[in-house]
This record gives C-alpha cells, structure tokens and sequence, in this order.
C-alpha cells in the first residue's frame, strides 16, 4: 500500500515538475499555432466588404474569444481552488457516469443524468440550510426545489397533448364486408427452422428442420467484440444461418392450395424476439385461407455491441432463401405440405427495416447477379405480386449505389404520423418509385395514419423505444394500439384480397377512403392510390413549365391566385419526398386553376370515366408563411372547393357542371413533449396527399345522352371560402 502511495506522489511530483518547466515553451507553441491558424481562415473569410475587413474581422473575433476564455478560466480556477478537492472530483465522476452509461443508452439519458446531477446538488443545499437553521431561507429554497420536481414529474407521469384528429365512426354502413373479420378457415400453428436454437424454444422443438444458410456475399460481417458477443449468444456464424419460421396455416379437407405470405420483423434488440409481434396478422390471415409466416431474423438485429453492415441485403436474401425452402417443400411428394401452397399468388410484408427488405427483395428476385458483388449469383424467380412495407425505411441498402425502383408489382405502404423511430415517411418514397407498364392490372396505395407509431404495427413492441424515452414523447397523441392494429388488419387484409384473390371490390378501400368510414376512423387517415388503368393529364413532373401539363397538347390556367408555383413536397425532416406537385393559395373568392384537356384524352371519356386527383391542404404554418388567413370557421377542418367539369357548349358558371370537394387539412404531430426536441427533428407536420374521386356520370341527370368526349375542361374553383392553401397532383381520369 505504501508503494502504490509513493507511487502516486511521485507520479503527481513528476507531471507537476514537467509542466512547470515547460509551460511557457508550450504556451508559445500555442498562441503560434493558434495565430497562423486565424490568419489563414480569415483569408478565405469573404463578405464582400473588402479582403482587410474580412481578416480584421475573424481577427479580431478570434482575439476576442482568446480574452474572454482566458478570464472565464482563471476566474474558475480561482473559484476551484477554494472549492473542496472531493466535491469538484465527484461532480467530474457523476458527469463521467452519465456520459459513459449514456454511450449505451442515448442522449435522453444523459439529459436525465446532467439534471439529477443538478437535483442531487440543489438537495444538498437544502439539507445544509435546514441544519444552518434558516428556516425562511430553507422553506423558500425547498418550495423552489419541490416545484422543480414537481415539474419534471408532470412530465413523466403525464401523456402531453391530445391530438386534432378525430376517432368517431361514421353512421353509416359499407356495401363490402370488412375484412378484418375472421375468416372461415381453422387454423393450424406450427413452427419450422434449425432444431438446435439457444434462445428459444420454438426453434429448437421444430415440426420441419432445415438447412442453414452461408450469407456471407450479402453482409458486412461484425467483427470483434459484436462477433464475439453474437456468437456467444445465439451459438453460431452467419456463414450458419438458419431458416426459422412461425407458421399460421389453414386446416382444410379438401385438397386445396393457398397463397403464400412471409411476413419480416425490423431491427430491435436481437436479445428482445421480434418475429412473434405479427400474430395478429398470421392469425387473421390464416382463416382467411392465406399461408402466413413470420421470418426470424432477429440474429441480424443490433445489439448492445453493435450492428451489421448491409444488414437489408441480408433480411432481403433471407427472405427469398424462405421462399425456395417453401417451393422445394410445395414440390416434394413426400412432405406433408406438398402441393399446398400457390406458389403463383406470393406476398411479402416488412415492418421498419424489413420494410426496406420486402421492396430489394422483390429486386433481387429478378436478378442474375448480386448488383454490389457481380462475382455472386443469383438464381430465384418467385412470382412475387404484392409488397407492403409498415412503416418502411429507404435507402439503408442501395444495390449498385441507386435507390430500388420496383416495376410491375402491387404495393401497399402503411406509416403512422407519430412516429418516432422513422420521424419521416420513407415509405412515400418507394412509393413513388414503384411504376407500372400498360398491360400490368395492378394498384400502389399509401396509408398514413395520424396517431399512430412505429412499434405498435408489433404487439411484442408497442412503444417506439424504451423508457426514459417514452417518458418525453407526447404520447396522448398516440391511437390505442389495438385500433392501429385494427386499422393494419383492415387494409393489409383487403390489399391481399384483391391483389392476390382477384376481389377487385376491395380496390374502392384504397381510392375512396369513407368506404372504410363505418369500420374504422377516417379522420386521422390520408390515403393514396394510384393503378395502371390511370390516365394522367398532368402530374407535375415533366418540367419547370407550371403551364404545361404531362400530356402533350394540354394547358394549365391560373386566375387571381395569390400562390401558384410548383414544389417538391418536404418529408418531415425538410428532406424531399420525391413528388412535384403544385402549390395553390387564394385570398378571395373569385380565384381559380383551370385544366385544359387534350382532345385524344377526351375522347376516350365516358360516364363511367372518374376524374381522380390528390390534393391536401397545406399546415397552418405555411398558411402564415404566405400571409393567407386560415378561413374562418375552418381550422384543423376541410374546406370545400368546386369541381368543375365543362363539356363543350355549356357555361363555366352553369351550377349543374359544378360539385364540391372537402380538401383534408394536414395536423400538426407534435411527437415529444418539448418543442425544442421537435425542432431538432423537423417539421411538426408532414404534406401527405388523399386522393378524390369525382365520378362523371353526375352530369347524367342533369345531361341525359351526354356525349363525355365532349368535355374540355377541368376547373378548381376555389368560390367557397375566403381564402386557401393547399397542393394538387396526378389529375387524370380513370375507365372502371
């Protein structure tokens, strides 16, 4: 003990003894460097003003931050050195706790760390006041310290603010059945994979044992202490993959066949199971006659060590390594599942970073060659018809360094406005990168709900992320997570149906969304579709010309408009979203924006023709922005407009040409309980479009015999409020 004493003052002694000897060799070594350094950046320094201001002024700056730290220094130098050695030592220490445990748990933590540090220290002061015997000076300090708590209880225990949507159900009843009901099959479950997992039960007691897999080619292996760690944990390599399965799967007697559904977990936890969260999908789906798997892929998670590079290529290969198992098990007459499952009817579901998977795994699969390694082939060609991504990332894994561009496949995003893991819908991206030829009869659609978040499409998840997390984010917004899953259920269930089942009726779900409204609230709902059959006048996209339209030989109009221009619609982290549309304000009743049609697009119009389009209102803010009054009467509510559609012959003014659209209003999502958090994101809101549908054929009453090839034009009359903002895209018609 002794030595180790001796030790430490000798130590103290010789690091003392050294900067004392040296100090005034490594001050001028600084103030040297220091000085060339301003000098050199203030050359490049440029206002316009004249090179001598430029220098003097970062000169000058410079010199001004070197005074002022110097004094701030010695001043708290000065306060130290009569400070107790033990208190600055275990305030460094406590500081020294929060920011290494904070390493592990996120900026949230040392927020709450720095605070209770401060708590801790304003306790401290009030005990030595109480016992010093100033009891006015103690009550008054112990009120202040008794409101700090209590505030920052408020905070933890209390949800935040409600938000601006509303839950009702409308009280009226649909013509389709919803089909988030039960089906009529019973369901069998079971589970199939390695037969030798660690962790978990299911996967060691299998009912079918499979193969590993090597996925070497498709990651970017962990190394070190993450390789090390993972191994320990699930007991093998990713040169040893397994195929783990949850199976939900229809009892039938008769000798029928079903469409296949794999369904991917998103990153989380690899220590906390994810695959089983998707229950209740596998079980609704099942009795609805549908092959339902959840993939496990949690050994690719992350973990408290780290993560996996191109971990999406990963998740996508995985899932088609499930695909073949399934087709060599469908083709084996001696396996128990031969000949049942219809291997032309597939769909792949992604929740997160599995949504990003689904979309580069349908890519892969019509690949010879790994776009990122073309030394690895490729071999599958599943027939894949339909994609969902539940609120899907974009762009963690690009094959060959571009975004994935998907052709000729249905697909369905769903993502809620209260996210806090993915704070901006990706999703819309990829949505707006999937297209479709002339003969492919297929749909997209986007369902974004306000309210809902990112863990509870996973009924193993529910919150976003862990406490102390959760205790700040603004969680009364949230929706209950069963009426969000309910909502998943309704459109996941009805996108398959009429995708992979040919029940075409269901397609009305995603164009008009008050078909669902006695099912499910529709206020807090924003709804895209978009299919093959659509013919686009304009959809903004061709050019800087805000005149032209997309189809040759039309003409856009603008009349009294106090905004017109075209924009690229903002995610909410001020990112683009990949969608030009067009900005539309008015600050009275007599302005308009008129759509002149081609004439080879108006000769195919009939009355069964819909003119379709997307609009949405913009958020109070940009209303501010532009210095145009929201209407009276009609915050956080949609304003009508006038739909105008002129055949040839008749007057623009003429009231039985003309019918009313309600234009939805975008919310503010407010998703943490401060704004300062929230400004660090973005945006508390998001522009999402909702698609209208106004069929023709209510110009046959007042028209009977009419000849639609007639009409002309199509006019946004913005007549019925005062004033208005708001973005329009993809105006077209659609034959049904």
């Amino acid at each position: 003990m002794n030595k180790l004493k001796n030790l430490y003052f000798k130590s103290i002694e010789f690091v003392v003894g050294f900067v004392s000897s040296s100090w005034r060799f490594m001050l001028s070594g600084l103030l040297f460097y220091i000085t060339i350094f301003v000098l050199f950046m203030s050359y490049f320094f440029y206002t316009g003003a004249g090179k001598w201001f430029d220098m003097v002024f970062v000169i000058g700056t410079g010199a001004l931050a070197l005074v002022l730290g110097v004094l701030l220094t010695l001043l708290l130098l000065k306060i130290l050195e009569r400070i107790p050695k033990l208190l600055v030592a275990v305030i460094i220490g406590a500081i020294c706790v929060v920011y290494s445990v904070g390493t592990f748990m996120g900026p949230f933590f040392r927020l709450m760390g720095v605070t209770v540090i401060v708590l801790g220290a304003l306790i401290g002061v009030a005990t030595f006041l109480y016992k010093r015997g100033g009891k006015a000076l103690f009550l008054t300090f112990s009120i202040f310290i008794l409101v700090v708590h209590g505030i920052l209880m408020y905070f933890t225990l209390t949800d935040g603010k409600e938000g601006p949507w509303s839950l009702g159900l409308s009280q009226g009843e649909s013509s389709l059945e919803n089909p988030a009901n039960k089906g009529n099959y019973n369901i069998q479950y079971f589970t199939y994979g390695s037969g030798e997992d660690k962790q978990r039960e299911e996967y060691s007691d299998v009912m079918f044992k499979t193969h590993t897999v090597n996925m070497s080619p498709f990651i970017v292996h962990p190394k070190g202490l993450n390789k090390r760690y993972r191994e320990w944990l699930w007991g093998f390599d990713l040169k040893n993959a397994p195929l783990n399965g949850r199976v939900w799967m229809p009892k039938s007697e008769e000798e029928e066949r079903f469409p296949l559904v794999l369904i991917v977990h998103g990153n989380h936890n690899m220590a906390d199971f994810s695959d089983g969260g998707y229950s209740y999908l596998g079980e609704l789906l099942s009795s609805k006659g549908y092959i339902v798997v959840s993939v496990d892929q949690n050994f690719i998670n992350s973990g408290k060590t780290g993560h996996i590079g191109w971990d999406n290529a990963g998740r996508a290969w995985l899932l088609l390594k499930h695909l073949e198992l399934w087709q060599n098990w469908n083709a084996d007459k001696a396996h128990a599942l031969f000949n049942k499952v219809d291997m032309e009817n597939i769909a792949l579901i992604g929740h997160s970073r599995g949504g990003e998977a689904v979309s580069i795994a349908s890519l892969f699969n019509e690949l010879d060659r790994f776009p990122n390694n073309a030394k690895i082939s490729m071999n599958f060609d599943f027939s894949i018809k339909s994609l969902i991504g539940l609120s899907p990332g974009d762009g963690r894994f690009k094959p060959g360094d571009q975004p994935v561009v998907l052709e000729d496949v249905n697909y369905l995003t769903i993502h809620g406005g209260n996210d806090t893991d993915h704070t901006s819908y990706w999703g819309m991206r990829q949505f707006q990168r999937v297209n479709f030829s002339d003969d492919f009869d297929g749909f997209k659609s986007s369902i974004y709900i306000n309210g809902g978040n990112h863990g509870q499409f996973n009924s193993d998840w529910e919150v976003d992320q862990p406490s102390p997390y959760w205790w700040f984010m603004n969680r009364r917004e949230l929706m209950e997570p069963e009426m969000q899953r309910d909502i998943t259920k309704l459109y996941v269930s009805s996108f398959l149906d009429a995708t992979l089942k040919g029940h075409r009726e269901y397609r009305k779900f995603f164009s008009d969304k008050h078909a669902v409204a006695s099912y499910l609230p529709v206020d807090p709902l924003r709804i895209r579709y978009d299919d093959s059959d659509f013919q686009p006048i304009t959809t903004f996209e061709e050019d800087v010309d805000v005149t032209s339209t997309t189809h040759e030989d039309g003409r856009l109009q603008g009349y009294n408009l106090h905004v017109w221009k075209e924009v690229n619609l903002l995610q909410r982290n001020k990112e683009h979203q990949d969608n030009q549309v067009v900005k539309l304000g008015w600050k009275n009743g007599n302005s308009r924006y008129n759509v002149v049609l081609p004439e080879d697009l108006s000769a195919g119009l009939k009355k069964e023709t819909v003119l379709r389009f997307d609009a949405i209102q913009a958020h109070s803010t940009r209303y501010e922005f532009y210095h145009i009054p929201i209407p009276k009467g009609y915050k956080d509510a949609a304003i009508p407009i006038t739909i105008t559609v002129k055949p040839k012959g008749t007057n623009r003014l003429d009231s039985r040409i003309r019918k009313t659209v309600y234009i939805e209003p975008t919310y503010t999502t407010k998703l943490y309980r401060f704004d300062w958090w929230n400004e660090r994101i973005g945006n508390q809101f998001e522009h999402m479009l909702q698609t209208y549908e106004v069929p023709l054929n209510f110009l046959e009453e007042a028209f009977p015999g009419l000849d639609y090839t007639t009409i002309n034009e199509v006019t946004f009359e913005f007549n019925q409020t005062e004033s208005g903002l708001l973005f329009l895209d993809n105006i077209g018609f659609q034959n049904e």
